[in-house]
């Protein structure tokens, strides 16, 4: 579709497509001689799934749509399973927002086959995310030495209308830090024996249980925002992850209002490809006062969708775990 036409832009054209149920999954490219970077955060943000400026190649454009058109199908494929990690060790870059939009975007296609658990011990915020009350949690689970196999860890989870099944933080901080790296292992071994996919919201230390959830990670988000400190934090993260190799994933997080930075510029920095990029989405505000993730109450805004391809890009590309 082009922006600039007579009766209806563009722009109006990806909205009401969005709003029909018909046509709210179909793939949509911009093709447009406005090139800049306001243009594309408003095609995004209008529910494009591409943008592309003129001039442009006939290769160019057939590379973009076979893309797409790929993409689709991966998102028919199976959906993505094993253990998913999300972590920044820059706080304020939306990790919970990720990991729980994810998540419920995984339990929306598997129902009752997918768990997100947050290991923050400074009140974690996945079940205020959810709309849900942080009780029980995992602290009396580690405390209890519950066995986690089998069913024992189910009375701990709690139920999500999405699907979702949620292994919350504690509301009161954990004074000395996080589980132990063994609680950590049992836990995830028994979350893996119980459900197809697992997502872990990571808090912002290398302590000993992260790097254990690292370890059994089959992917590991590793988020960034493109100011300098998150630039900076990513860089070194990425050295202290180094042993985990190809596992670990970039993901861009846009949080503040704007544009997306020139994404090959901040990839050469990193020295990584991206996985995704997120544009800011002011809906989001609105969501975490509601309880509401955006992939629930607006699956066709910027951030829902982003999400979804990532879920998408996940799963076409993931190795099987192996059981338990």
């Amino acid at each position: 579709v082009d922006v600039m036409m007579p009766g209806m832009t563009g722009y109006e054209v990806c909205r009401r497509l969005r709003q029909e149920p018909s046509t709210a999954d179909v793939p949509i490219l911009i093709l447009t001689a406005r090139g800049q970077p306001v243009d594309k955060e408003a095609a995004l943000e209008a529910g494009a799934d591409e943008y592309l400026a003129k001039p442009v190649t006939m290769g160019e454009l057939l590379r973009r749509v076979n893309g797409l058109l790929a993409q689709k199908e991966a998102e028919r494929a199976a959906p993505l399973e094993g253990l998913t990690a999300c972590l920044s060790l820059r706080g304020g870059v939306g990790v919970t927002t990720l990991a729980v939009n994810l998540a419920v975007e995984l339990a929306r296609r598997s129902p009752d086959q997918v768990c997100l658990l947050d290991l923050s011990p400074s009140s974690g915020h996945a079940a205020l995310q959810l709309g849900l009350r942080p009780k029980p949690d995992w602290s009396k689970l580690v405390s209890s030495g519950v066995q986690t196999e089998g069913e024992g860890i189910r009375e701990y989870l709690l139920p999500h209308p999405s699907g979702l099944h949620l292994l919350a933080a504690p509301f009161v901080p954990v004074v000395g830090g996080g589980p132990s790296a063994r609680a950590v292992r049992s836990i995830l071994s028994g979350l893996r024996q119980r459900f197809r996919a697992v997502v872990v919201d990571l808090p912002s230390v290398l302590e000993e249980g992260v790097m254990a959830a690292l370890e059994m990670a089959d992917h590991v988000l590793l988020v960034t925002a493109a100011d300098p400190p998150s630039i900076q934090t990513t860089v070194g993260t990425l050295q202290a992850l180094k042993p985990l190799g190809g596992k670990v994933k970039l993901v861009l997080n846009q949080v503040a209002p704007g544009p997306l930075p020139p994404l090959e510029a901040l990839q050469r920095v990193l020295k990584r490809p991206l996985e995704a990029a997120i544009p800011f989405d002011p809906a989001q505000a609105q969501a975490l006062g509601q309880g509401q993730p955006l992939v629930v109450s607006s699956p066709a805004s910027p951030l829902a969708r982003e999400v979804s391809r990532l879920a998408a890009k996940l799963a076409a590309a993931q190795v099987r775990p192996a059981a338990g």
